[in-house]
């Protein structure tokens, strides 16, 4: 099949890719920057790479007409008009994809449960209600919470459990949600790519376990052999959870109110209809989290939340300016004559901090770590 593959420098776009090729599919890479688009040499004569901004509607003439389907991997969380955005990149996707021999439209999107929604999943909804106007076959994939190395969400319950042995934690920490691993939802995607029982489906995919927020953080620390205690109060108001999250975690500001926001939210699969056309067997949170530290150790996060550009209009030729440094940042060489082995040098420089501690403002190293 011929594939049109949109967000392929995102965090599941990037992912994604190689499951497509290794199934001998024709990938069309829909990039606002080709020069962002990190391509391994093995799937030169696989993938094409066209550039266009979903957000420019004139900018999309170069999406082939024989794709059979598309998948719809663009989302926004970084700009505080994201709904908006959101909305224009959808009305622009359908019409550019109407006039193309397009089969299918898969759509990745978050678990609606509740009427009195989050914006973040708000946006979501309408996304998937400005898809379904078109005369394409649509599938909606809903999920919670995504664990895998590089993940916004893995990425926050990391950096809270590792960095706090004790959290005043907001009240949002007893919401319930059905985690699902990155592989898992891999496999899904692909699942329903051409699968007919999946067109026209809104399908709900989790994990199997249902648990808090709460359990999930401490759930990390057993698995990561840490003690941590948690204490949940009613007084952090959303607006001071996101200045939490925004000073623990490595998420910004927007992205931590759009998450703060949603986990009122309880995030639950309502059926298991996926199973019916889809079989696939998820793994629990626990395994998720030992796949994602095995990924770590090994240093081979494949992508990461970070790696979108998502903050809306993009002007592209900032990329212009990033010049690649022949020798680094910074040349500075010392050269000292040393009387002692070199063995016994090498040492003392791989002692300095741990138990030895530092040259010097040791006090301030260790309030650092």
């Amino acid at each position: 099949m011929k594939i049109l593959l949109t967000g392929a420098n995102g965090y599941i776009g990037t992912r994604l890719l190689p499951v497509l090729l290794e199934n001998k599919h024709e990938i069309v890479c829909l990039v606002r920057d080709k020069r962002r688009f990190q391509q391994d040499n093995n799937w030169e004569n696989q993938v094409e790479i066209i550039t266009g901004d979903l957000l420019q509607e004139e900018s999309l003439q170069e999406i082939p007409k024989d794709i059979d389907a598309a998948y719809y991997l663009v989302h926004s969380m970084s700009s505080t008009d994201f709904s908006d955005l959101e909305k224009l990149s959808a009305h622009h996707f359908i019409k550019a994809l109407e006039k193309t021999n397009c089969k299918q439209i898969i759509y990745l999107t978050g678990i609606v449960n509740d009427e009195n929604l989050s914006v973040h999943l708000k946006s979501r909804l309408g996304v998937e209600d400005i898809l379904k106007t078109s005369h394409i076959a649509h599938t909606y994939l809903r999920a919670a919470i995504i664990i895998g190395s590089g993940s916004a969400s893995f990425e926050i319950i990391r950096d809270l459990t590792e960095k706090l042995p004790v959290m005043i934690a907001p009240k949002w920490l007893k919401t319930r949600c059905q985690p699902i691993a990155i592989r898992d939802v891999l496999a899904y995607l692909h699942g329903v790519l051409g699968n007919s029982k999946a067109f026209n489906k809104t399908l709900d995919i989790g994990g199997p376990d249902i648990l808090t927020y709460k359990q999930m953080l401490l759930l990390y620390a057993k698995e990561r052999h840490i003690k941590r205690w948690i204490f949940t109060v009613p007084v952090l108001t959303p607006r001071l959870s996101s200045y939490w999250l925004n000073l623990v975690t490595s998420v910004n500001y927007s992205i931590a109110s759009s998450l703060v926001e949603s986990m009122r939210n309880e995030v639950i699969c309502k059926d298991d209809e996926i199973k019916k056309i889809v079989t696939h067997e998820c793994v629990s949170y626990q395994t998720a989290l030992q796949l994602a530290f095995e990924k770590i150790e090994q240093n081979s996060i494949v992508s990461s939340w970070r790696d979108a550009l998502n903050r809306g209009f993009l002007e592209t030729s900032f990329m212009d300016q990033v010049k690649v440094p022949q020798n680094g940042t910074l040349a500075y060489k010392v050269k000292l004559d040393l009387n002692r082995d070199k063995n016994e040098v090498l040492q003392n420089i791989w002692a300095i901090g741990g138990k030895r501690g530092w040259y010097y403002l040791d006090w301030l190293w260790n309030l650092r770590g």
